[in-house]
């Protein structure tokens, strides 16, 4: 008979079986309420599905390390024969692996060689059941019969006066009226907008068709098809918030994604779903597979180095990796747990595209053999509360990953003149959309902020970041006479959350022509009273849309 605080390997399968049930009912529940939000237009509501969903990722890890944690039987052992029963209990359930796997190290605090994520258990894939139609029938009846399929309904003035603008659209994109097309029969739901999935096949290759719906007072409209892979890699973009959509398996639909956009990053696509947990566990998978086939040695990031972060990353490899350091020298002022609050803001948070996903990993190992020596130097003296050496591996308690930017610094100085200029108007429009969505990002040096692949400008450096309601925008008042004016100090009274954006043209960008080309395209920027605007909507409740694409059927 077991002691009370032991829990034997088939009793731990069975409660960690009993966990990732939990779990996948309750997020399966919250996500199922999308579309009714969606139809109601509970936009506050939508948001706040998607923060419910990130907190119940913590909490239910949280509970199941808690509740094993009594056992006096905590061993690699012990572990290996609870994962063999868990096998047993969940088959092939890839989601289920990675619960695990994520339980695991926590338990063990990183220090785990087994694991179930390679396991060579076969996975079972399961097909999307996608609603299938002739292109020819989709011409007959203009779209209607693939909404009435999937029970979906737009305003019938619309649908008439889009129908000409949208057949001469997939016209042009599936020319032989016999070729198939095959819808998804759940919309993807963010923010103010949803997404019908849907691919046909000419020539040999996969034509991505992506409906974008919005729902206003008028009732819902279709307002734009995007039917190129970059089109849609914007709408999934790492920078953007999760999505709310039904999936029966969600692997299957992230083949299909695949199929629509091969170039995306699969660990992506199911961040980009809400399964943060399994798009970390494909991290860092890939990145070990990575490691194995390449010589490169993890290195200190190029850019200016972070009073707050230390960052790291592989020259040849899309990722970064921040640690936040131990002490932070003035004028930061912000404690360690302050800034690990701040980036748990920003990912439960609307990202409009412009702050960058930071996935926060704890107890994660990496091969000692692949960190540069002055690295690993710095990271042992600054960084010691989230670094440890054990065993050949790395161990960080926390440490955040990101994908990789060019710094907008270094962009600014290697790039031609067109995407420079590009650049600094995208900085000013970055701003401006952090704005409308209730973000202040504190400290504005371009040094804070990275150029994708696809030239957009992101944020990146979220501990001094505040929400826009809590800042006090002010005008500067006129110097009363010549000895004001002159003087080094200010003249006015400066309270600890004023700003006064006449002079954040101190610190946007260099002085030089740049500055000056920005402060016409973005000159609203510097008065208060753009803040204060934006301020007063956030006040009152309102959720300021910013449409991530450009509406082609209106």
């Amino acid at each position: 008979m077991n002691e009370p605080d032991t829990i034997d390997a088939k009793s731990a399968a069975a409660l960690l079986r009993a966990h990732v049930e939990k779990f996948y009912a309750e997020f399966n529940e919250i996500t199922s309420h999308a579309k009714q939000r969606f139809l109601q237009r509970e936009w506050h509501g939508q948001r706040e599905a998607v923060r419910k969903r990130i907190s119940l990722h913590e909490r239910v890890f949280e509970n199941a390390v808690r509740e094993l944690s009594v056992s006096r039987r905590l061993g690699k052992g012990w572990w290996k024969q609870t994962g063999a029963e868990f096998e047993k209990l969940t088959g092939s359930d890839t989601l289920a692996k990675t619960f695990f796997d994520a339980v695991g190290r926590m338990l063990f605090q990183g220090d785990l060689a087994f694991t179930l994520f390679n396991s060579t258990t076969p996975e079972k894939d399961i097909e999307p059941d996608l609603i299938s139609i002739s292109y020819q029938a989709f011409r007959q009846t203009c779209f209607a019969s693939v909404l009435q399929k999937i029970d979906f309904e737009i305003s019938d003035q619309n649908l008439i006066a889009t129908s000409s603008k949208l057949l001469e659209k997939m016209n042009s994109l599936i020319p032989d009226p016999s070729t198939l097309l095959f819808f998804y029969p759940h919309l993807f739901y963010r923010n103010k907008h949803a997404y019908l999935l849907g691919y046909g096949t000419t020539d040999g290759r996969i034509q991505p068709l992506l409906f974008a719906f919005t729902n206003s007072e008028n009732g819902i409209v279709l307002n734009a098809l995007l039917a190129t892979e970059e089109e849609l890699k914007n709408i999934f973009a790492f920078s953007r918030s999760y999505f709310l959509v039904e999936a029966r398996d969600p692997k299957g639909l992230v083949e299909l994604l695949l199929k629509v956009m091969p170039s995306k990053p699969e660990a992506q696509l199911f961040m980009n779903l809400g399964y943060q947990e399994h798009g970390k566990e494909l991290v860092v998978a890939k990145l070990h597979q990575h490691l194995q086939h390449h010589r490169s040695q993890f290195m200190v990031a190029p850019g200016i180095p972070g009073m707050v972060m230390m960052v790291f990353t592989l020259p040849d490899y899309d990722l970064v990796f921040k640690i936040i350091r131990d002490h932070f020298k003035p004028p930061k002022s912000v404690t360690r747990q302050e800034v690990i609050e701040k980036y748990l803001f920003i990912a439960k948070h609307d990202r409009v595209g412009r702050l960058a996903d930071a996935q926060r990993f704890e107890y994660l190992g990496l091969p000692l053999a692949y960190f540069d020596q002055q690295l690993l130097d710095f990271l042992l003296l600054d960084c010691s509360q989230s670094v440890s050496i054990r065993q050949g591996i790395v161990c960080f308690q926390d440490v955040y990953v990101e994908r990789k930017m060019i710094p907008l610094n270094i962009y600014l100085e290697q790039a031609s003149a067109d995407k420079v200029e590009h650049a600094v108007n995208d900085f000013g429009n970055a701003i401006r959309e952090m704005a409308m969505s209730n973000i202040f990002p504190g400290d504005l040096l371009i040094k804070n902020f990275g150029v994708t692949l696809e030239e957009r400008v992101v944020f990146y450096d979220y501990d001094e970041i505040v929400p826009l309601v809590d800042c006090t925008f002010k005008d500067i008042p006129k110097a009363r006479d010549d000895d004001e004016e002159m003087s080094a100090e200010p003249w006015y009274a400066v309270n600890e959350n004023d700003i006064f954006p006449q002079e954040l043209v101190k610190f946007l960008l260099p002085a030089g022509p740049l500055r000056d080309r920005f402060a016409i395209d973005h000159q609203e920027l510097y008065t208060a009273t753009f803040w204060n605007r934006l301020k007063s909507l956030h006040q009152n409740g309102e959720v300021v849309d910013i449409q991530p694409y450009v509406a082609n059927l209106v």
